[in-house]
């Protein structure tokens, strides 16, 4: 049973000194549609933007269903504010309805820098939970492209990925 102020607290400011997952407020979450206009254009590039952009597609499977809750999918383009969402390029938010699920986020400009990060948020308070002993660990399913597996927080290296054509597939398998 949790108490109220007591592990919760603790546990998202183990969150933030760790660097891993910090929940952004609903206000700056920005869909990847609405970031990838936000993105400034490079006068040095003569094509479209259709022609430089392309749509990513995340099929997140072993998802714990019967625990309800939404899926967080949020996609980063380079290791600046890697796992922490406020400082995600595009966030997108799931309610669970099986044991997989689709998120697509279209207008992604070509990079070689992404990386896709997802939790269950099983209880609702768009974050992850940890439990702290005897280890800090997720309590909710986590899940990063690449499916990097590790005691820590995964690294942005491991999980990156590169958009160079107008559709990419990823497949991400959550660990609980």
């Amino acid at each position: 049973m949790k108490r109220a102020g007591s592990a919760g607290t603790l546990g998202a400011a183990l969150l933030l000194a760790a660097g891993w997952w910090a929940a952004a407020p609903a206000a700056r979450v920005a869909t990847a549609d609405s970031a990838a206009a936000a993105a400034p254009e490079s006068s040095a590039s003569a094509a479209t933007p259709a022609e430089s952009s392309g749509t990513i597609a995340v099929t997140v499977t072993g998802v714990r269903a019967r625990d309800g809750g939404d899926l967080i999918v949020s996609l980063y383009r380079g290791p600046d504010g890697w796992l922490k969402s406020e400082r995600a390029f595009a966030r997108r938010v799931v309610p669970v309805a099986g044991d997989s699920a689709v998120v697509v986020f279209r207008g992604a400009p070509f990079d070689t820098g992404y990386a896709v990060a997802v939790v269950h948020d099983k209880n609702g308070n768009g974050k992850m939970d940890l439990r702290i002993f005897p280890y800090p660990r997720p309590k909710e399913g986590v899940g990063v492209s690449g499916n990097a597996v590790r005691m820590g927080p995964p690294k942005y290296d491991r999980a990156r990925f590169a958009l160079a054509a107008t559709n990419r597939a990823l497949r991400i398998i959550m660990r609980y």
